[in-house]
């Protein structure tokens, strides 16, 4: 088909999985529609599809996103003349950063069978496409490959092995069809983390990685990074590369639902609460920024499974991540679809940050920020001035021990913002029941678990001001392929109370990743799930734990795709008597 200057897409390979379950999907006004009619109504013109090799040999994929059906789904696609985007995953099942299953009939393959398998499939599924009159208009060489692909032959750290898998699925799809018919894309997931995705290309291609045409991105804003990083890292990769960009996987949530897919946490994250207003905005936000690259360099986004059914009782992805509500009407993320490049507004700005709360003691001022950041549609940060009213500071008989709100103005946005001032007295440091909880002796007084090769687990000194005073310490643990890690310490609990444990973490995070703080007692396990985010420390508690004169182990556990996490500051603290816990329960 005719090429495009920004694709507007969406991955809907779980249509027809839908659709066998009788949903039918509704316009604003309550019309059921064609799937097809309606998302190209609002501007969609290109369909992303994934193609697992034998889907039978998996159970629970109850044999959806098969030659037949993907097949099925490309005559529609080309029916309603839209792009289409083919997705290769070289498995049975799911292929992603932590899973990248040989499909069943090649397990016992050597490696040089298995390069040729890689190419003769490519090449012959392809052609069956060309043969039908549905040649995809791009195709990509695998499914977030960043920790490599068809384990454990492509897995990495053997860029070697990897790079001639690849190669051998370009190689085909390049003699089913030339370049001027379908473009290559090689996708990796964490969009908004260039230092990762450098590390692959540089290393791929110095391993000989040949052609490709585009760099397709996995980007959630709960996972991937901030959108700023977004912005930074596809524009570091253009100047690195000279490659187009297209993010072929984004979603945000329409709303909070403890069976949803998504999380209080990761929602601070992103920077967003999850509503239907703010889906669309975050799918906005994402259009803008790839449209703002220079030399048009990004070409397109598509949203991952947006036409699913939250169906009652059911939860994951499609309890709050899709554009269709409970009734399977279609809300107002499907108008962002109409963007296209002309109608970008990277002038205007999308929120303000809300600044920190200040803490001070009785009788004293509190310092408010001058400037607070501003996001814009570009995936820019704009600092402007900001005035408050300090009016208050007047009443100083009403300035005690408490908490107090000021308002200010945002000056060019004239956005309205307020600040949290907390009157604490000194409060006395309560003692840490945690031996060596800066790692001063190593980790002498730590248990450590671990896979010996894949994980690498250092202390690194952080120095802070002032100069050249002693290091704090923190723990750093970085896989290079799946991994497992836990770090523990048995502690006795003296004093019967009511105790918290606390971290704080800093890291990256994706999909399948696992992380938790735990505390473990003669009575229970209590765990609490860490949501990494890059650039800025967060704080991550188990509070309420009943200790009676025991051992109680706490630490953290670590099963992951190559991410990294760092952890410092690690505390077990009492924190009230039992006694007092019972008095305010009556």
């Amino acid at each position: 088909m005719e090429k495009c200057n920004f694709y507007k897409g969406m991955d809907i390979s779980f249509l027809p999985q839908y659709m066998d379950r009788g949903i039918q999907i509704k316009d604003f006004d309550g019309t059921v529609a064609d799937p097809f009619f309606l998302i190209k109504k609002y501007g969609v013109n290109s369909i992303r599809l994934r193609i697992w090799k034998n889907p039978e040999n998996e159970p629970e994929s109850g044999g959806y996103c098969s030659l037949a059906y993907t097949l099925a789904m490309a005559k529609k696609i080309k029916e309603w003349g839209m792009h289409f985007l083919l997705d290769f995953h070289y498995s049975d099942y799911w292929a992603d950063p932590s899973s990248q299953k040989k499909p069943e009939q090649w397990k016992n393959l050597s490696f040089e069978e298995l390069e040729q398998a890689v190419f003769d499939y490519t090449k012959d599924t392809l052609m069956v496409f060309k043969k039908e009159g549905v040649l995809p208009d791009m195709v990509q060489i695998g499914n977030e490959v960043r920790s490599g692909l068809l384990f454990p032959d492509g897995e990495l750290p053997d860029y070697i092995h990897m790079v001639r898998l690849l190669n051998a699925g370009i190689r085909g799809a390049r003699l089913a069809a030339g370049m001027d018919e379908m473009q290559v894309i090689i996708h990796l997931d964490q969009g908004g983390r260039y230092f990762y995705l450098k590390e692959w290309f540089s290393k791929a291609i110095e391993n000989g990685l040949e052609n490709f045409d585009v760099i397709g991105l996995s980007y959630y804003p709960f996972w991937h990074g901030t959108f700023s990083d977004l912005k930074e890292t596809m524009e570091h990769l253009v100047q690195d590369y000279h490659k187009p960009i297209m993010i072929v996987e984004t979603a945000y949530a329409w709303r909070s639902s403890q069976n949803g897919f998504i999380d209080e946490v990761q929602e601070k994250i992103a920077g967003f609460n999850a509503s239907p207003e703010n889906q669309a905005k975050a799918l906005k936000l994402v259009m803008n920024i790839v449209a703002s690259l220079p030399e048009q360099m990004g070409r397109g986004v598509y949203y991952w499974e947006p036409l699913c059914l939250p169906f009652p009782g059911e939860g994951g992805w499609a309890e709050n991540m899709g554009l269709l509500d409970e009734d399977g009407g279609v809300m107002e993320g499907i108008n962002v679809f109409r963007f296209t490049r002309k109608e970008a507004c990277g002038e205007e700005y999308v929120k303000v940050y809300t600044p920190s709360p200040v803490i001070v003691q009785p009788g004293h001022d509190p310092v408010l920020p001058k400037e607070l950041p501003v996001l814009y549609f570009d995936g820019s940060i704009v600092r402007h001035r900001v005035i408050w009213d300090m009016s208050m500071l007047d009443d100083r008989q009403g300035y005690q021990e408490g908490e107090y709100v000021f308002w200010g103005k945002v000056e060019s946005v004239g956005e309205p913002v307020e600040i949290t001032v907390r009157v604490l007295e000194a409060s006395e440091k309560m003692e840490n029941l945690i031996h060596d909880a800066d790692w001063k002796e190593g980790l002498a007084e730590w248990t450590v678990t671990q896979d010996q090769e894949q994980v690498i687990a250092q202390i690194v000194p952080e120095f802070v001001d002032p100069f050249p005073a002693l290091p704090l310490n923190n723990l750093r643990v970085e896989g290079i392929r799946n991994f497992n890690f836990s770090i523990s310490q048995k502690v006795w609990a003296a004093y019967p109370g009511i105790y918290c444990l606390s971290v704080e973490f800093l890291g990256t995070d994706t999909t399948n990743v696992d992380i938790r703080l735990f505390v473990q007692s003669v009575r229970e396990r209590r765990e609490t799930v860490i949501h990494p985010v890059e650039h800025k420390w967060q704080i991550y508690k188990i509070e309420s734990i009943r200790c009676r004169e025991e051992y109680v182990t706490v630490g953290i556990t670590i099963q992951a795709p190559p991410v990294y996490g760092i952890m410092r500051n690690f505390r077990l603290v009492k924190i009230g008597n039992m006694e007092e816990e019972r008095k305010e329960n009556l």
